[in-house]
């Protein structure tokens, strides 16, 4: 185990002693590292906590806490099945400030960069997103990649249920129905070389409503 994946499992340790309902969330989520190239911090597709390692060495273990909190809460909310016909941007952005204060509450460190208004504490995404600004250049902590910037309603994507990956990502992530994956082998060659594991699909329709309903059920 690298020294990275060992920093990230003494903060996940450290959350399930401490804060046992975030821990039980994180849980949930395998750790992956990433190709940095799309993944400057971390990132979730509401399957997996994607990494950037140098981003995680920067961090302190605190800061580390924070950041898988972030990302559990982000797949406990349904954030990725709630976006509508909302721009993208400004929801990210909506659901940062819906997330952050409450951890911060919660006694967690955030790092630098985390978005955080306690005008915005106990408020949902949906109720913050009317008060950011079409030109508001804050920018969210993470990576939100269940989805891409086209959204039909309740977040399903307008080309179908089984979109292809935008240009520079890779399918083949596993189905959150049939646990079964198609990954391309030169996916699997990239990350066997150490290069991180590639930016997945948006989610389709149909399994945002399955990750939903298990996420609930979490």
């Amino acid at each position: 185990m690298s020294d990275i994946e060992t920093k990230l499992a003494a903060a996940r340790t450290r959350l399930i002693l401490d804060k046992p309902f975030l821990g039980a969330l994180v849980l949930r989520l395998p750790m992956v590292a990433a190709n940095p190239n799309w993944c400057a911090t971390t990132a979730t597709d509401a399957r997996k906590f994607y990494f950037n390692p140098d981003y995680i060495d920067s961090l302190s273990l605190d800061q580390t806490q924070f950041v898988l909190a972030h990302e559990a809460m982000h797949c406990a909310l349904s954030h990725f099945a709630r976006r509508g016909h909302r721009v993208k941007k400004r929801w990210d952005v909506a659901c940062d400030f819906a997330v952050n204060p409450l951890l911060v509450q919660d006694g967690l460190k955030p790092p630098p960069g985390a978005l955080v208004l306690d005008l915005y504490f106990g408020m949902a995404a949906e109720e913050i997103y009317p008060c950011i600004d079409d030109n508001n250049t804050d920018e969210p902590m993470d990576d939100h990649v269940y989805d891409g910037e086209e959204s039909g309603e309740g977040g399903g994507s307008q080309q179908g249920e089984n979109p292809e990956p935008r240009q520079g990502t890779k399918s083949g992530e596993e189905d959150p129905e049939t646990g079964s994956s198609q990954r391309p082998p030169q996916a699997d060659e990239e990350e066997s070389r150490g290069s991180g594991a590639s930016q997945p699909p948006p989610l389709s329709a149909s399994e945002r409503e399955s990750l939903s309903s298990k996420w609930q059920q979490y």
